[in-house]
């Protein structure tokens, strides 16, 4: 009897240590795999009606990655671009599955923004932000709108 008590024992501590072992390793969030979860802004196309801009632009990549996006835009002083100048945002919008002027299908999204001065131009661009907030945001090429 008292062999058997020490089988038991063994089996038991046996046991113990692979289930605790099978316990262990690598744990944490997951990340984001860098070539697999990426989008990139393609062609932008936009027409300006009075006070609406209405802008269809193509996400190459994750598209299914992009989160949300910000309109940012600056209010121009002349009528005409100024593709040397700086951009610098003054204001921004977000954007997303949820608001009415936003909306995506197969990799294309389309904005229908319509709080502009209908007599002013403006310079702005698209900012796309990934699921995988580690991953930032994807900025587009600025577009001038008068």
């Amino acid at each position: 009897m008292l062999k058997f008590g020490r089988w038991y024992l063994i089996c038991f501590v046996a046991m113990s240590l692979l289930t605790l072992s099978a316990g262990c390793g690598k744990k944490g969030w997951p990340e984001p795999r860098l070539d697999e979860d990426r989008f990139s802004w393609g062609q932008i196309q936009h027409q300006r009606q009075g006070a609406c801009l209405d802008a269809r632009a193509l996400v190459h990549g994750a598209a299914n990655k992009l989160g949300f996006v910000y309109l940012e835009w600056m209010r121009m002083d002349a009528a005409e671009d100024c593709p040397d100048c700086p951009f610098k945002a003054t204001e921004r919008v977000l954007l997303g599955d949820g608001s009415s002027e936003f909306k995506r299908q197969n990799g294309v999204i389309r904005i229908m923004f319509c709080e502009w001065d209908p007599d002013a131009s403006y310079r702005w661009r698209l900012l796309g932000m990934n699921v995988h907030r580690g991953l930032g945001s994807v900025p587009s090429q600025v577009e001038f709108s008068r």
